[in-house]
């Protein structure tokens, strides 16, 4: 049994607590959040000891693992606490706020050498290991793909979601689990360039994000991807397309298939379940119990190539100006 404790009990954190109620092998031991209301909340609901100092829970609670869905500035403290009492780490996205912050978390897990993870749950997805199996030594050389969902239009969503300086907007929110993922499946970005949008909800008030986004990106291996984002489209479509002279394929995360054709051939899977929150934290725990860090397919390490890629997209789409004629 792997006992896990979480810091943070949003929806995110809330998530993976109740993720956890269904997975035999894990042991939750302990919650931990600032806020008491809040936390005396998810420790009722979820039948597990609340802590109010961070400290206090990991020394009490003895995790072998600890789930940190606080805001992304909020990491440093929290993982070195856990990591140089040899506490595994599993880090929601983004993993953080900057690269500089980046680098001090990565330093720290390199150092204690815990076994990390973070929640770029797609990787898990059995879709996506079967479109890896049919692409690998095929050509692939344009990508389109698209996440749409409507947050932008949910009067109860929480605020701060649309605050960039809190948030950083849909690109940070959402689009750096495309970038993930298609790093996973293509390889490194090279160059991003793209414009933004508010043609259905426009800035101003707590509203500080783009509605909707563009972005062209170049990878190292010359591969080109268009990648369309909106927080406006009254229901959720998630898709990557690859196409080529060989193939043209499209995974559907929503979905959780693949279908088109490969040199000609129909191809067509549907994953029985698309339970990707589960897959994460069964791999982490596993890779725990049995001390194999490589049942883990995203470290922190590698994420923080994921972070560029976001990062690079923010200050373009900051950039982006009207030109005067």
């Amino acid at each position: 049994m792997v006992r896990i404790a979480v810091v943070g009990t949003g929806w995110q954190g809330q998530g993976h607590l109740s993720t956890m109620q269904k997975i035999a092998g894990i042991e939750v031991v302990g919650v931990c959040e600032l806020n008491e209301e809040t936390l005396l909340k998810a420790a009722n609901k979820f039948g597990v000891k609340g802590f109010t100092n961070y400290v206090k829970m990991l020394e009490e609670s003895k995790p072998d693992g600890v789930i940190i869905c606080t805001p992304p500035e909020v990491r440093e403290f929290l993982v070195r606490e856990a990591a140089e009492r040899g506490i595994h780490c599993f880090i929601e996205k983004p993993p953080a706020k900057n690269l500089e912050m980046a680098k001090k978390v990565d330093e720290i897990l390199d150092r204690t050498g815990v076994i990390n993870s973070v929640g770029f749950m797609y990787r898990y997805s059995p879709a996506v290991a079967y479109l890896k199996k049919l692409i690998k030594g095929k050509r692939v050389a344009w990508v389109r793909s698209a996440m749409l969902d409507g947050l932008a239009l949910r009067p109860n969503w929480p605020r701060w979601f649309f605050n960039k300086e809190i948030s950083g907007g849909p690109v940070f929110d959402q689009a750096i689990h495309i970038f993930d993922l298609s790093r996973y499946l293509l390889g490194e970005v090279e160059r991003v360039t793209g414009y933004q949008g508010n043609l259905v909800v426009q800035k101003g008030g707590d509203f500080t994000v783009e509605d909707s986004f563009t972005l062209l990106m170049k990878y190292q291996n010359g591969i080109l991807q268009n990648h369309t984002h909106t927080w406006t489209y009254p229901d959720v479509f998630t898709q990557i397309e690859l196409i080529s002279d060989q193939l043209h394929l499209t995974l559907d995360l929503v979905k959780g298939s693949v279908s088109g054709k490969v040199e000609g051939v129909e191809v067509f899977f549907e994953a029985e379940e698309n339970g990707l929150y589960q897959l994460e934290l069964e791999a982490f725990a596993k890779a725990i119990e049995e001390k194999n860090p490589e049942f883990v397919l995203a470290t922190y390490k590698d994420s923080i190539q994921s972070l560029s890629v976001a990062l690079e997209a923010l200050e373009v789409l900051e950039a982006d100006k009207k030109v005067n004629s």
